[in-house]
C-alpha cells in the first residue's frame, strides 16, 4: 500500500486532453498551489486527442511508472465532465491516482493492484465555486493537492460502492505463426506503438513480418540506428511494446495510420 507519509516537496502529475493554446493546465496548476505552493506539479502531456479515453489509458500507463512511489497523478480526459460519472481517488500499486471514473485507469488497473478507492463527495475539499465543465480545476485538482499535504484518503469521500470503470481492450488474435494487434498511441515523431509485447513473439526476431495494410517491415530492430534514413523498422520501443517507426520520418503519415489500427506480426511459416 501507498505510504501516506508525504515527501518534502510532494509531486503531482498531469494528464489532459486540454492542449496548451488554453489556460486550463495553468488553472489546474493554480487550484492545486493555492492548497500546496511546495508541490511540484509535473506536466506528463496535455496532447491526449479529445475525449480519447482509452488512449490516454495507455499514456497514462506507459508515463506513470517513471516517477517515485507516493507520485499523485492528476488524469483528465472526460467527456462526460458535468454529469453524474463519479470522480475518483484511488491507491493503486505505489501511486496515488485522481480522475473521473471513465476508464482512464484501464491499462493501469490490468498491471497494478488496487488498494483503496474513494468517489469524491465530500466537498469540503473543493473549490468554494464548482463549474459544472471545469471538475478538473474546481474538485481534481485541490483533492490532489490536499492529498499531497497529508489528508488521508478516506477524509476526500465515500468507500467505492462499486469496481473502477475499465474499458473493454480489443483482444489479440493469434494463429500459431501469426499475431493481431493495434495501434494504441503515436507519438510525435509518427512512431507507432502497438499494444504487442515481447513475450507474445517468437524468440527469432529476424523471422517477424509486421503488416499494417500492404505496408510491411520485416525483422526486428534494436534502435533506429538499425536501418537506413527514410527506412521503416519494427523495434521494442520505451513503452515496452511493438513500434512501427520510420528513421528520421513519420509512420503515421506514411501508412495513414491512426489510433485503433491493426497490426499484423507474421512469423517463419506463415503465408505472405
Amino acid at each position: 500500500m501507498v505510504s501516506t507519509q508525504s515527501p518534502t516537496r510532494p509531486c503531482i502529475t498531469l494528464l489532459t486532453d486540454f492542449g496548451t493554446r488554453d489556460t486550463y493546465v495553468a488553472q489546474m496548476k493554480g487550484a492545486a498551489l493555492g492548497i500546496n505552493p511546495e508541490a511540484q506539479i509535473v506536466d506528463l502531456t496535455h496532447e491526449i486527442p479529445p475525449q480519447q479515453i482509452l488512449r490516454g489509458a495507455y499514456v497514462w500507463n506507459d508515463a506513470f511508472i517513471a516517477f517515485p512511489s507516493g507520485t499523485i497523478h492528476v488524469g483528465v480526459v472526460d467527456p462526460g465532465d458535468g454529469s453524474d460519472r463519479p470522480l475518483v481517488a484511488a491507491e493503486i500499486g505505489e501511486h496515488r491516482f485522481v480522475c473521473p471514473d471513465n476508464g482512464l485507469l484501464t491499462v493501469i488497473l490490468q498491471n497494478e493492484m488496487l488498494h483503496r478507492a474513494v468517489r469524491l463527495d465530500h466537498p469540503k475539499w473543493w473549490r468554494k465555486s464548482i463549474s459544472n465543465t471545469f471538475h478538473g480545476r474546481d474538485i481534481l485538482s485541490p483533492v490532489a493537492a490536499a492529498w499531497s499535504l497529508g489528508v488521508d484518503l478516506a477524509e476526500f469521500g465515500s468507500p467505492l460502492a462499486l469496481p473502477l470503470v475499465t474499458l473493454p481492450l480489443v483482444s489479440h488474435s493469434r494463429g500459431k505463426t501469426s499475431l493481431i494487434g493495434h495501434v494504441v498511441d503515436i507519438d510525435r515523431f509518427g512512431n507507432l506503438v502497438t499494444d504487442i509485447e515481447p513475450a507474445q513473439l517468437p524468440p527469432d526476431a529476424q523471422s517477424l513480418r509486421c503488416e499494417i495494410g500492404a505496408f510491411h517491415v520485416h525483422g526486428l530492430s534494436k534502435c533506429y540506428f538499425d536501418v537506413d534514413e527514410g527506412e521503416p523498422l519494427a523495434l521494442i520501443g520505451s513503452s515496452g511494446r511493438l513500434e512501427i517507426s520510420v528513421r528520421n520520418g513519420n509512420a503515421a503519415e506514411e501508412i495513414q495510420a491512426e489510433f485503433g489500427r491493426r497490426v499484423v506480426v507474421r512469423w517463419e511459416g506463415a503465408g505472405s
